[in-house]
């Protein structure tokens, strides 16, 4: 398997994106950490080797280049995580207590349902969706 350093040069050179060090980094983190991390959480994990104001020009790069996708939590948190493109589609579970983000799949007859049901309401209501999410929150096994 290639390092993760590879990994993001790949990203961006397939992307046709510049590879710069600010970008690696970022794409490094996001796939080592293998999850949605918050803006918080990135500056953390790059240990002052990112500004703010550079991590958020970042991601709008990144986000450009269609390489990450960024939500809002329902706490008005935005998180960062690598687009579906690069993985697969998927959902979360969000926990209410500690503000934990989990990637979820669902189930391939319950995807293909929904997939379903979203064609059905563009349709109906005249309406093209470019994507769907499913967010469940909660309270995970290390707060309960």
């Amino acid at each position: 398997m290639p390092s993760v350093r590879k990994q993001s040069r790949s990203l961006l050179s397939a992307s046709k994106a510049s590879i710069t060090n600010p970008r690696l980094i970022v794409l490094e983190m996001l796939l080592k950490e293998s999850r949605p991390l918050t803006i918080d959480q990135i500056l953390r994990l790059a240990k002052g080797k990112l500004a703010q104001s550079t991590l958020y020009r970042v991601i709008n790069d990144l986000k450009a280049f269609d390489l990450v996708t960024e939500f809002t939590t329902p706490e008005n948190t935005m998180v960062v995580e690598l687009n579906s493109a690069q993985g697969r589609h998927h959902h979360h579970i969000f926990c209410r207590k500690c503000g934990s983000i989990t990637d979820i799949e669902l189930n391939p007859q319950l995807e293909s349902s929904l997939e379903s049901e979203v064609k059905r309401i563009e349709n109906e209501y005249s309406f093209s969706i470019d994507t769907h999410s499913l967010e469940l929150f909660g309270t995970c096994t290390s707060c309960s």
